[in-house]
């Protein structure tokens, strides 16, 4: 069964190289699909962060590159990919990072 992490990055644009960490799900042999969007910041001090909304706005964000990792002495697990930022000032980012089942071993005929 798919595993699902939603992570909040804050203020981005640009190119950013980001790294998640989750031992014991990701390693490097792990598939996994990473998606990105901007959110609308929520000012309440008390609000939890999956109360943010998320949204289509006027910028282009991408992700690409994406690399599971794992499988070297004192690498935990993660997966590290970029996300394009085609704004001109920082805008609030958030992650959806899909880990999928173990891909099956189909011989072609």
């Amino acid at each position: 069964m798919p595993r699902i992490a939603r992570q909040y990055w804050g203020p981005r644009n640009g190119r950013n190289v980001l790294n998640f960490n989750w031992p014991g799900v990701i390693d490097s042999h792990s598939t996994v699909i990473v998606t990105a969007g901007e959110y609308a910041r929520n000012d309440d001090p008390h609000a939890p962060h999956t109360d943010y909304p998320r949204f289509v706005g006027a910028a282009d964000i991408r992700v690409c590159n994406i690399s599971p990792h794992g499988d070297t002495p004192g690498d935990v697990g993660g997966v590290t990919f970029v996300v394009d930022v085609d704004w001109g000032a920082p805008l609030h980012i958030v992650t959806d990072i899909i880990v999928l089942d173990p891909p099956e071993d189909i011989e072609i005929q």
